[in-house]
């Protein structure tokens, strides 16, 4: 797996129509799948190093640049019902990984909110105490109880304060690239020329396809 900068990523990949080109290319077609997956072909899941491959050359660009998936395939394997197939397999896959995505962040959400609420109400019990402890004589006692629940209030903001301002948006950002590569042209071809091959970047899947 090989992840780059953002300098120079479009001059890493072939263009096709115009547009960047993240290429796979496979011995067999078996090998884009996780093997362990019984489901029926449209449904089964990625092959784990090649999902999170075609994630990580999607988080390369820009979200609105368009990108264009070609597989490259034994010349035996290439149809166009095969490539109907495929698109719908890759499609499929992607969308199930956003919804999970989308679940994570209601959750996610559900849980600041619900937080927050407890977070409020421990601060206003705390400063409430607080005050209550002011009627009284100052004292060192009385001070460090004071300024003990005056940080221990605060200290309870930090989960959902670091929810709202920092936690929610890694997820949105995993949904927006997983949209991103739901409605990606996803084409199939025969394995490239060597002169082609070395152009551009391309990840090979190494695992047989028993």
């Amino acid at each position: 797996m090989k992840k780059f900068s953002g300098e120079g990523t479009e001059a890493l990949y072939r263009e096709h129509a115009g547009k960047p080109v993240i290429e796979l290319e496979l011995k067999s077609l078996l090998q884009l799948f996780d093997s362990f997956d019984p489901a029926p072909f449209r449904e089964k899941d990625l092959d784990p190093d090649a999902e999170e491959y075609i994630y990580n050359a999607v988080d390369e660009f820009p979200l609105k640049k368009p990108l264009e998936i070609m597989i490259h395939l034994p010349s035996a394997e290439v149809s166009a019902e095969i490539e109907t197939d495929l698109k719908e397999a890759i499609k499929n896959h992607f969308s199930y990984k956003k919804l999970l995505t989308e679940i994570e962040l209601k959750r996610l959400l559900y849980q600041g909110r619900r937080n927050l609420i407890i977070a409020l109400t421990f601060l206003f019990v705390c400063l409430l105490v607080i005050r209550l402890l002011s009627a009284f004589e100052e004292s060192l006692v009385n001070t460090l109880f004071s300024e003990g629940l005056l940080i221990i209030g605060w200290v309870a903001m930090w989960e959902p304060v670091h929810i709202f301002l920092y936690g929610w948006w890694p997820i949105v950002h995993r949904r927006n690239i997983y949209e991103k590569i739901v409605h990606m042209d996803v084409y199939i071809r025969t394995a490239p020329p060597a002169e082609e091959r070395a152009s551009g970047y391309s990840f090979t899947l190494k695992k047989s396809s028993e």
